[in-house]
């Protein structure tokens, strides 16, 4: 297989700059770009995406034409390559992730809490903290969550949407 040749190849954003780039390389003739994100699903409000692959998305071009178009686009690092030639992504592997999410979007339920679970707090006065859920009260939209305060175990009663919720990621993180 001929290693410079129209295909797939993985592109590094600078930090924070995946959006920035590919829309930048999305203007350029013949690229065609792939930057799969995801969303959870959530009650209220709708969670902003996020990439599937911090920091690095996919383009189709030819490198003959387009590597110094690509490489010194806005927001890019670089372009993933092994022994200075660009590394294609495997076809299979793109259909997958196509077939995953089509539109680009790959929408993540949220798992509701269990008992014995560890969480996250992200808003709150107890934003930040960890513990360890104790008791679920669906009726009212909240969980107690036993906590370590001044070094003594604490049971608190705190709003269920203050608490990240486990997703069910399809790479299998959280």
């Amino acid at each position: 297989m001929d290693d410079w040749a129209v295909g797939w190849y993985c592109i590094r954003a600078k930090p924070r700059m995946e959006s920035v780039a590919t829309s930048t390389l999305a203007t350029l003739d013949e690229v065609e770009v792939f930057f799969p994100r995801t969303q959870r699903t959530k009650k209220i409000p709708p969670q902003p995406l996020k990439p599937l692959f911090p920091g690095y998305f996919f383009a189709r071009f030819d490198p003959i034409l387009h590597l110094r178009n690509v490489h010194y686009a806005r927001g890019v690092a670089y372009i993933v390559r092994r022994k200075e030639v660009p590394v294609h992504v495997p076809p299979q592997v793109m259909i997958a992730l196509r077939l995953l999410s089509p539109e680009g979007v790959l929408s993540i339920p949220d798992r509701p809490h269990q008992v014995g679970e560890k969480v996250n707090v992200i808003a709150g006065l107890f934003k930040g903290d960890k513990g360890v859920v104790t008791q679920l009260i669906p009726a009212r939209e909240r969980i107690r969550v036993l906590f370590e305060i001044l070094g003594r175990p604490t049971e608190v009663e705190i709003n269920e949407d203050d608490v990240d919720f486990p997703s069910a990621h399809p790479i299998g993180t959280g």
